[in-house]
């Protein structure tokens, strides 16, 4: 076979030498070489993919990462209203930790009988600074928007002591492979049981996330005068835990074994559940990093001088290692319905993409056949590894099913493509040399976004995958299914473990759709879809006619 990609084709002809050019150093160039003396037409061939859904039964909802790096993890709660699926609730279970206590003691030191004067729940908003103005007494007032907010409803949230030990380690795994994670799943916190809500510390009434910038005012610090302290934070969800629970829980406990070392204090205090409950119809749905959440005691205690005077002082419990989200979707029972019935030989009408522990759909390339040359039927695959092609693009194009979507605000702005035998992003996402800090902005000529029409109704996706069709009829990758979902942030790439129904074997889905809340519909591959909205598979090339 001699499949090549586009190379650039110099002719000189004016003394008639002929120059030979290499696409060697092409990162997307394979087979041979380009001759000056050779004529090529610009064609197109379309293929149609065998495409289905597959409904998720759960998936991993620990360490899901909110960037690549893994150095934050990414939680939601809430509740997210989808106009075509339905209604899912997400709540929230983590194990805590000192935060500023040191790695001798591991508590850091209360001090000459300490007294609580508030304990304060911190839950920032994901947010960006809009504008910052220093006013008259020197203080810095800043304006923010918010990023990850959905729903305009408020809702209550109820904050537990949960009794639910997370473990480190996954004991059903023996051998060589016993130290690995235990991985946590979306309909965990359900099975947990009533140990998951053991003491209820305090619920927030009413929480609609606010960009407005926080103002605490705390007692004056050690500075030349009497004025109380004003501190200025990012928006955040506040929410006051009880003084009396925490004096008996925390300060009455320093010294003892439970608060003695970082495993010790895992099991006495075993984390921090988070509960929403509707207060209307809808509710409202944020992200938050895990990693800026803490509890806060402000205390003070007697000097040392034996003065008698006292000293303000604050300690940190932070949510730390192990977390997970739940999810509980009331999935609507014609799409369920649908979604028990795929046929994956023939392929579906439509497709059904959402979220968290929502579904995905798969497609298989060049799996049917094709009439060759010779009039005979021939496998695809092996027909076109037989052409003499340079490839120079090749697209997916998946219209979405207007009819059953509710267009707007709603539609997932991207969509995602994966290896859905491994887990892995397909070659031309790592060649898409367009990432930003902005998720919506990244990996745009691979991931494209959605196209919408003059109405902002959305139209279609184009995903780019030219270097993988490449990979795939040259020979040097398997031609495996392929996963499509939604994505809420294409710059995560990692794989989550997940299940289908009735299924002991686990799949493999991206992060990015897990962390998705949002869903969609888009046309499948079967002949009662429109032919100009059915799924397709376009490759452009360029011809030989020596």
């Amino acid at each position: 076979m001699n499949l090549r990609n586009n190379c650039t084709r110099f002719i000189v002809g004016v003394l008639a030498v002929f120059s030979v050019v290499s696409c060697d150093d092409d990162p997307n160039a394979v087979g041979g070489e380009v001759l000056g003396d050779v004529n090529f037409s610009d064609e197109t061939y379309q293929s149609v993919p065998v495409a289905y859904s597959k409904k998720l039964a759960r998936v991993q909802t620990s360490a899901i990462p909110s960037t690549n790096d893994g150095a934050s993890t990414a939680n939601i709660i809430g509740y997210y209203d989808d106009p075509v699926y339905g209604l899912s609730k997400y709540s929230v279970l983590s194990q805590v930790r000192f935060n500023n206590a040191d790695n001798v003691s591991f508590v850091p030191s209360f001090g000459t009988n300490p007294v609580l004067d508030s304990v304060v729940l911190s839950i920032p908003y994901y947010s960006r600074e809009l504008t910052s103005v220093t006013d008259a007494d020197g203080l810095v007032r800043k304006t923010y928007a918010l990023d990850s907010v959905y729903g305009s409803t408020p809702m209550n949230i109820s904050v537990y002591r949960s009794n639910y030990f997370l473990r480190d380690v996954d004991p059903s795994i023996a051998g060589a492979e016993l130290e690995q994670r235990q991985v946590y799943y979306s309909d965990d916190i359900n099975n947990f049981g009533a140990s998951v809500e053991d003491d209820l510390l305090a619920t927030a009434e009413n929480v609609l996330p606010s960009s407005q910038q926080i103002v605490l005012i705390l007692p004056d610090g050690a500075d030349e005068d009497s004025d109380q302290d004003v501190v200025f934070q990012v928006p955040q969800l506040k929410v006051k835990l009880p003084n009396d629970y925490f004096a008996t829980a925390i300060l009455d406990k320093n010294g003892t074994t439970e608060l003695s070392n970082i495993n010790n204090f895992r099991n006495y205090f075993r984390g921090i559940y988070l509960k929403p409950e509707l207060v209307g119809a809808e509710g409202n749905l944020f992200f938050f990093n895990k990693n800026g959440v803490n509890i806060t005691l402000y205390y003070t205690f007697e000097n040392a001088d034996g003065s008698g005077d006292r000293s303000s002082g604050s300690v940190q419990i932070a949510f730390d290692n192990n977390s997970v989200n739940g999810i509980d979707s009331t999935l609507d029972p014609t799409i369920a319905t649908t979604l028990e019935n795929q046929d994956s030989i023939n392929g579906e009408k439509n497709l059904y993409l959402k979220g968290g522990d929502g579904s995905y759909a798969v497609l298989d390339l060049f799996g049917g056949t094709v009439s060759n040359e010779n009039g005979e039927q021939e496998a695809e695959l092996s027909f076109l590894q037989r052409q003499d092609w340079l490839v120079n693009e090749a697209n997916l194009i998946f219209y979405i099913d207007q009819e059953k979507v509710i267009s707007g605000d709603s539609e997932p702005e991207r969509i995602y493509i994966f290896d859905e035998e491994t887990g892995l992003i397909l070659v031309d996402f790592s060649l898409d040399n367009v990432s930003t800090t902005s998720p919506i902005n990244s990996i745009p000529n691979h991931l494209g976004r959605i196209s919408r029409g003059s109405d902002n109704r959305g139209e279609f996706y184009k995903i780019k995958i030219t270097r993988h069709i490449v990979n795939v009829l040259n020979g040097s990758i398997n031609n495996n299914r392929l996963g499509v979902a939604v994505s809420q942030n294409v710059n995560i790439f990692g794989a989550a473990k997940a299940f289908t129904p009735n299924s002991t074997e686990d799949d493999i889905v991206p992060f990015a759709s897990v962390l998705s809340h949002e869903g969609t519909i888009l046309y499948g591959n079967t002949d009662d879809v429109p032919e100009s909205k059915r799924l397709r598979l376009e490759i452009f090339y360029s011809k030989s006619e020596k």
